[in-house]
């Protein structure tokens, strides 16, 4: 585990070392954090097994840095160590482990570009089960999910006929779930559009192949190998109706090959699109088409005013969890904070530390409110909705976010076995999640912030009975008392239902957080 972890940042060392020059500086922030909580469920057990006592949690980490003309690479890691009073809870871990980083190049001007990224997170087994609520010390239900994706790419102007990328990338997902073990994946792109030469009609042409080497568990120990693999290829034509109106139609190809449950895995693609941006502030994009499994839908609706920020996305599309871990489709916090505080903060650097900065104070979670991505080898149909609103006043901000989430499995159940059990192979067939996030933050003084977050997601199966819900409030109140350091204390009461077994748990728990940058 900790071989492939450091292997990770390798992809990011080497384009560091071919983008950026000796004499650029980094920047290095050592972080430190201790918390104690007081639980009266540690482990997020039922009701009847429910164990309480106190957790000390101590998080040493640091933030590198560094960003010019050629080079933004950005790296945050955390490394959280746990101690309990009366002994570890079965259900609670010794330490956890998180990295979040990023890095995009210019290696040759206009010509060679590199994008890199690697994480490492707590994620949820099962959406049937207890959701992670700010405490991290819990194992039910969770597992330690390592990434890595390096994507370099070529760039070339013909002249002012078309411009062209080809794009090679070479990603890694692992979890330390046996039913989830390794995989990795090749892909090659190609996209041609249109130059300035076309000034009323617009056209660009795309190509991708994909290949996923697997390793699956087998019965009696030991693992095998599976391949699977992708390719599609998209035309799209669109006519500029206005400045502000572009209008158009695509057709193309998909072609998955994977262990299907019958029925076609390929099939022509087609429709019509819209892209209207009346004003620098507000833009939609819209589709309606077919491909291979029916009907097929796209939204994307922006908009901004001065204290508001509003945010609709739609799409439907075959996805994966591994694919959802390098792509993830959240809406980023950070993204709605730094649209709402645009008008504020105009220049981007001191803005993105602004916002940065009021997450951690607020006790903000680092996506809005989403599906659980939970562990699966399988492919699936996924239809997806997410719409967000944020919204300021003098002291106080606000976040809402809503969504649905429906999942249809394409591929065979089989290759869960290992990871769910012969009697649970249904749990993962089809599901829907319907959830929502609501926070507000008040500013009583320029150092103090109080939030109240709550958090509610039901869970159910369509191919059984099944079903399973979450729900929680925080209250956080955070002080700064300098620029390097800042106290919090958080009141939390998480409740849900488990739909294996339908068993319930509740926690109350109470926290003191001192976090400080050196």
């Amino acid at each position: 585990m900790a071989k492939r972890s450091r292997l990770a940042l390798l992809p990011l060392a080497a384009g560091l070392a071919a983008a950026f020059p000796a004499h650029a500086a980094w920047d290095f922030t050592p972080l430190a954090a201790a918390r104690v909580t007081y639980s009266d469920n540690v482990a997020l057990a039922q009701d009847d097994r429910a164990q309480s006592g106190m957790v000390l949690q101590l998080t040493p980490g640091f933030q590198l840095l560094n960003r010019s003309q050629r080079f933004d690479f950005s790296l945050d890691y955390a490394l959280n160590l746990y101690e309990y009073s009366g002994g570890r809870r079965s259900g609670a871990q010794r330490h956890s482990q998180d990295l979040n980083s990023r890095l995009k190049a210019r290696l040759v001007e206009d010509l060679l570009y590199m994008d890199a990224q690697a994480g490492i997170h707590q994620q949820a087994t099962s959406a049937f089960g207890p959701q992670q609520s700010n405490n991290d010390y819990v194992r039910t239900n969770r597992n330690e999910v390592r990434s890595y994706r390096v994507s370099p790419y070529l760039v070339h102007r013909f002249g002012a006929f078309a411009n062209g990328e080809l794009r090679y990338s070479h990603d890694t997902v692992s979890t330390d779930n046996v039913g989830m073990r390794n995989s990795d994946g090749n892909t090659i792109s190609a996209r041609l559009s249109s130059g300035p030469t076309f000034r009323r009609f617009g056209w660009d042409a795309s190509a991708m192949r994909s290949v996923i080497e697997e390793e699956l568990p087998v019965t009696g120990g030991g693992t095998r190998g599976q391949s699977t693999s992708s390719k599609a290829a998209n035309l799209n034509l669109r006519y500029a109706a206005t400045q502000q109106l572009n209008i158009g139609m695509f057709g193309g190809y998909d072609d998955y090959d994977y262990s299907g449950l019958g029925g076609a895995q390929s099939g022509a693609a087609y429709g019509a699109n819209v892209t209207w941006t009346p004003s620098a502030r507000t833009s939609l994009q819209a589709s309606a088409g077919h491909r291979f499994y029916g009907p097929s839908y796209s939204l994307a609706l922006q908009h901004r005013s001065r204290g508001t920020v509003w945010n609709i996305v739609y799409s439907d599309s075959v996805s994966s969890t591994r694919s959802q871990f390098l792509l993830p489709q959240a809406i980023s916090t950070a993204t709605m904070l730094d649209n709402l505080f645009r008008a504020q903060i105009p220049d981007p650097l001191v803005r993105a530390a602004a916002v940065q900065a009021y997450i951690q104070s607020a006790g903000l979670p680092p996506s809005l409110a989403t599906s659980v991505n939970f562990l699966s080898n399988r492919y699936s149909l996924q239809k997806q909705l997410n719409a967000s609103v944020a919204w300021q006043l003098a002291r106080t901000t606000s976040l809402f976010s809503v969504f649905k989430t429906r999942r249809e499995m394409l591929s065979s159940q089989q290759v869960d076995s290992a990871l769910l059990g012969s009697s649970l192979l249904s749990l993962n067939d089809n599901t829907e999640q319907l959830g929502a996030m609501a926070s507000i933050s008040y500013r009583p003084g320029a150092q103090t912030v109080a939030t109240l977050i709550g958090n509610a997601m039901n869970v159910k199966s369509l191919s059984d009975a099944r079903t399973s819900n979450h729900r929680d409030l925080r209250l956080n109140l955070s002080r700064n008392y300098s620029s390097r350091t800042t106290g919090s204390v958080e009141l939390r009461r998480v409740r849900g239902s488990s739909g294996v077994g339908g068993q319930k748990y509740t926690e109350n728990a109470v926290s003191a957080t001192l976090s400080t940058k050196f």
